[in-house]
């Protein structure tokens, strides 16, 4: 027997499928890139990087200047965007982890309504032999149920056995020794095969096979970079000099806390400014390089009429600290870290394409809310993101305006203030930030008397947080994809061979 939820669901199910019938139901370009910070953009006035593209789209649309992940780690982030749930409850809490049996991606709920869904780069599900709803992979490694289109195929066919994404000309790097520094180098092969263009190429090829089709579909455009190594086409590498990068001071102690780290800890942090000039100039050149070709691939909409009733969204899985306390990467609740860009455009004519700029916090678990909402479909309960498309549009006065987070610390993020458990059960010690007048989170406010009521008050909001897991989300008339059943020995061996876990047990479900 249907509850009354489930039965109001497929109502409104049946009500999106007759609308769609009338109006064609919109196309969806998801581009999602990896380890870009919120604040690399022409639209966010930084000094340095250019990003042409991007800042015209967020003309044209609405970007949310306060944009946060909820894991800023790649598979977790990119899983709680997918299910609109967050991390401990879907189970992935590390890379390498597979999620909970019964957590469905957005990829398959669309396929469930019709759409025709395609991914061209980086998903970092396990396991990878699975499609996870798309019915076009092309991977930027050898993911997916078809590695043999994937970019490492491709390079292993035109340059030979071991030919890599990532390989650098020889003599390119000036310190390939060191843990992070090694990551510098200029691509060795030709421009058209760096994974930036390549992946490009491929999303144009999907939206070319697409003209003329009634099916509206999903295009998941994933690119790696930002992310490390910092290796770049030799056009891009050089694009930016390396002492005209403007780059945070290093900790007096940065080289004694970064010879303290063990093994490939020590790639988390930086302790010479040289090097930080120049893998900063590589990671601004890298977001250049990406701008560009987003540009192509909305010039590529345009040129085949699509633009119109085409929803696009650009965002980051996680940012970079790049610098800031010493620190490198991600993985942590600093804003160089979990801050990451969010644009949104919808279809031609829709309310929220005011060119306006957003400041209230949100989260990436709306974002499966939110497509969905656009295209007319129902949100399924137990989703735990919220649509934004109302708050885009100016019209929910009531918007939640806070973040979580969790990985092996903690963070609870409000319009001003930020505080960091740097624990997973309040057993830690506690960071309080002031972001509205200290937004480098220089000044720990955490023993201030004045301050303790707040800090308990965030402390119990994790604490309910933490504690609400709801069971899967279930779709009525939806077969439960093959992927979310995972045999129990394989869950196991993927949890015990998971890179830097959380926790070394399974993830339960309470």
């Amino acid at each position: 027997m249907l509850s009354r939820r489930e039965f109001l669901g497929t109502t409104a199910a049946a009500g999106a499928t007759a609308s769609a019938q009338k109006k064609k139901a919109p196309n969806i370009l998801f581009i999602m890139v990896d380890e870009m910070r919120w604040d690399a953009l022409g639209a966010e006035k930084h000094p340095v990087v250019e990003t042409p593209n991007l800042d015209r789209l967020a003309k044209q649309g609405v970007r949310f200047s306060e944009a946060y992940t909820v894991a800023p780690v790649c598979s977790p982030s990119r899983a709680c965007t997918f299910t609109g749930r967050y991390a401990d409850v879907v189970g992935v809490t590390s890379n390498g982890i597979p999620a909970n049996d019964g957590e469905i991606f957005l990829p398959s709920i669309l396929q469930h309504y019709g759409y025709h869904t395609a991914i061209s780069g980086k998903l970092h599900y396990t396991p990878h032999r699975f499609a996870y709803g798309f019915d076009q992979f092309w991977s930027f490694t050898a993911e997916g149920p078809t590695p043999e289109l994937g970019l490492n195929a491709h390079l292993v066919k035109k340059y030979g056995k071991g030919a890599r994404k990532w390989d650098s000309r020889e003599g390119t790097c000036p310190w390939p020794d060191d843990p992070l520094g090694r990551d510098v180098g200029i691509f060795k092969y030709k421009d058209e095969d760096f994974e930036t263009q390549w992946l490009t190429e491929r999303s144009i090829e999907y939206l070319r096979s697409r003209k003329g089709k009634d099916q509206p579909w999903f295009l998941f455009t994933s690119y790696l970079k930002p992310h490390s190594p910092s290796v770049e086409p030799e056009s891009w590498f050089h694009k930016y000099d390396p002492k005209a990068i403007p780059v945070p001071k290093l900790p007096a102690n940065a080289k004694e806390v970064r010879a303290q780290q063990q093994g490939r800890g020590k790639r988390a942090y930086i302790d010479d400014e040289q090097m930080l000039r120049v893998m900063s100039a590589a990671y601004y050149a890298a977001i250049a390089h990406v701008d560009h070709e987003v540009g192509r691939l909305l010039g590529e909409l345009e040129k085949l009429g699509m633009a119109d009733n085409t929803i696009i969204l650009f965002t980051a899985d996680h940012g970079n600290m790049l610098g800031d306390r010493g620190r490198f990467f991600k993985g942590i609740m600093y804003e160089g870290s979990s801050h990451v860009p969010l644009i949104w455009r919808g279809v031609k004519g829709a309310s929220e394409n005011k060119g306006h700029v957003v400041d209230k916090v949100v989260e990436n678990t709306d974002l499966l809310p939110t497509i969905l909402e656009s295209a007319g479909l129902p949100v399924p309960e137990r989703v735990q993101g919220r649509s934004f498309l109302k708050l885009a549009r100016g019209k929910d006065a009531q918007w939640k305006d806070r973040c979580y987070s969790q990985l092996r610390t903690a963070m609870v993020r409000t319009g001003q203030w930020k505080l960091i458990d740097n624990s997973r059960n309040l057993s830690g010690a506690f960071e309080l930030y002031d972001l509205k007048n200290d937004p480098k989170e220089e000044r720990n406010l955490a023993g201030d008397a004045r301050l303790r009521d707040r800090v308990e008050e965030y402390k119990r909001q994790l604490t309910a947080w933490r504690a609400d897991k709801p069971a899967p989300v279930k779709i009525v008339g939806m077969k439960t994809p093959e992927y979310a059943l995972i045999d129990a020995a394989e869950r196991k061996e993927a949890v015990e061979n998971a890179p830097d876990r959380v926790q070394r047990e399974l993830p339960r479900r309470r």
